[in-house]
């Protein structure tokens, strides 16, 4: 829009005029030709890709305008461009995020956030081994940038959400949380999680308990916070990011092929290898299935049993880095036939635990 020196909010009354409508559809036709050909950002990009960028800039001005930009989606060609783009481009390989495998992460923890280190350190190995226990999403314990969050203590978390839960033998913390993605929309922490302690590879707990040892020393607020720098800023998504990475790096990774999403997927991987059943990881991740959830409930003992183990399984080498990408999951033959033999959530847990 700039280069053409055109504003990219066209009056609202001219909009409904078809041939102003198809003028505003010929310059997004124009731009996404400019933007897979000249590629201003350096780097080749996807038909698919394209296709987002295009669907953004019209959810965008509809949001801005209560109008659709140029046609619309169904009056559009370039859909059509772009297919053809696909056909006679070579298309850019995805890159896949890889998971986090416990053994990589712990020596990268080592090298560059040690136990002995700073403040920052012990914060950030706090952060990192969390995450990573608790099957978290970046922007769940970290202000998410996409959405330019500020810290709200009623929606993050702080020291004042964890609580002592002891269990087999071992301290473990139980922490309120807000569950993102599906429930993006509510406000408040409708979520608990159990920090498992007992770990062999990993210790949670105890990185946990140092950090807010270190957290209480420097005077920071109980209802600030958990996550933060010295000065009680909070992390954000993006620190997360290259934080994983240079521990990646650390440990011998290719640091690109990583970022926050790579503690969720490594720790779900770690579960899977360790033959924790898939609806335990599911109950564990937060992930969605009107299914699964009519028969299963979570329980303290599943919690922490499932989170010791993440935090124990070493030598993991996943076939396939992209397995835990996506955010579901196939039900087994197994767990299906397990599904149809239950009709409530505590027959439904006890069948699943048996079959454990």
């Amino acid at each position: 829009m700039h280069g053409r020196g055109l504003t990219p909010l066209p009056c609202k009354i001219a909009m409904r005029d078809f041939e102003v409508a198809s003028f505003w559809e010929d310059v997004l036709e124009d731009y996404a030709i400019w933007y897979v050909t000249f590629k201003p950002h350096g780097s080749e990009v996807s038909g698919e890709t394209m296709g987002k960028y295009v669907s953004q800039v019209r959810a965008w001005y509809k949001r801005r305008t209560r109008m659709r930009l140029g046609l619309g989606a169904e009056g559009s060609r370039i859909a059509d461009i772009l297919k053809g783009y696909r056909r006679l481009v070579d298309q850019p390989p995805p890159l896949e995020r890889e998971g986090c495998m416990p053994d990589d992460l712990r020596r990268g923890l080592d090298a560059v956030y040690p136990r002995d280190g700073s403040d920052t350190s012990a914060a950030w190995r706090a952060a990192l081994t969390y995450g990573f226990a608790t099957l978290s999403r970046g922007c769940e314990f970290a202000l998410d940038d996409s959405q330019k969050e500020e810290f709200e203590s009623s929606q993050h978390l702080t020291p004042a959400d964890m609580t002592l839960a002891i269990s087999g033998g071992y301290t473990n913390l139980s922490v309120l949380m807000r569950k993102r993605k599906d429930l993006r929309v509510l406000r408040g922490k409708q979520s608990r999680v159990v920090l498992a302690g007992g770990g062999t590879v990993l210790d949670p707990v105890g990185d946990m308990i140092e950090w807010l040892r270190r957290r209480r020393a420097l005077g920071l607020p109980e209802d600030g916070p958990l996550f933060c720098w010295t000065d009680g800023k909070s992390f954000r998504v993006n620190e997360v990011r290259c934080a994983v990475r240079a521990c990646m790096q650390a440990a011998g990774r290719d640091p690109a092929r990583f970022g926050a999403h790579s503690l969720r997927i490594g720790a779900a991987t770690a579960a899977l290898a360790a033959g924790v059943s898939p609806q335990l990881i599911r109950l564990m991740g937060r992930w969605s299935s009107d299914v699964y959830e009519l028969y299963c409930r979570m329980s303290l003992q599943a919690a922490v049993g499932v989170g010791r183990v993440i935090t124990s399984v070493g030598g993991v080498q996943p076939l396939e880095s992209e397995a835990f990408h996506q955010e579901h999951f196939e039900l087994l033959s197994s767990e299906l036939d397990t599904f149809r033999r239950t009709s409530s959530g505590a027959a439904g847990m006890e069948a699943l635990e048996e079959e454990m």
